[in-house]
């Protein structure tokens, strides 16, 4: 009876370990991600969010990476003050959908990654469109679309395509290597 009691315990112990790792690892992640946001936002769509939130999505559980993404688009939207029903939610669904399609592409060749992440460079900017179009009106939609959208997007398609080349196989393999379990000695 003692010893089925010790081995219920230290089952409880290592699920109740795993928990707390992966509570850590994940406020690690959204804290990364959003000081890198940070401090580049001096430098208009110069960031590693896009590469991060790939190898997020490549490396962890679903569960766990909707999480981080849920959470860092709380606190971009919270602490740069730009929580705003036209436009929170088009964030939200842009970053769970690159999170989504970097699970779709996590074992197919890497070119398809790197593809996919040049892309969202300008399709970042149509999860906009629905909050611009109720804010401005249809008239004003080919200022932000000439204005905003296309140059921009093309520093974002410019910048993803760098950091995912030169980063993204570097990070998930770290990632993969710290979200792992180590194993326990008893």
């Amino acid at each position: 009876m003692e010893t089925s009691t010790r081995l219920n315990m230290s089952s409880f112990s290592l699920k109740k370990n795993k928990t707390i790792r992966q509570i850590t690892l994940a406020a690690m992640l959204v804290t990364i991600l959003y000081v890198q946001e940070l401090i580049l936002s001096g430098i208009p769509n110069v960031q590693m969010t896009v590469v991060l939130i790939m190898v997020y999505g490549a490396a962890l559980p679903l569960g766990m990476s909707l999480s981080i993404v849920s959470a860092y688009v709380f606190l971009d939207n919270l602490l740069f003050g730009s929580f705003s029903i036209l436009y929170t939610p088009g964030m939200l669904i842009a970053w769970i959908t690159l999170l989504l399609v970097s699970k779709a592409l996590a074992n197919k060749k890497f070119v398809w990654t790197l593809a996919f992440a040049t892309l969202f460079g300008i399709i970042y900017g149509w999860f906009y469109i629905p909050g611009k179009f109720i804010e401005q009106g249809i008239f004003n939609l080919g200022a932000y679309l000439i204005a905003d959208l296309i140059p921009f997007g093309i520093i974002l398609m410019i910048n993803n395509f760098f950091t995912v080349l030169l980063m993204y196989r570097h990070l998930r393999t770290l990632l993969e290597s710290l979200s792992k379990q180590p194993e326990q000695n008893f």
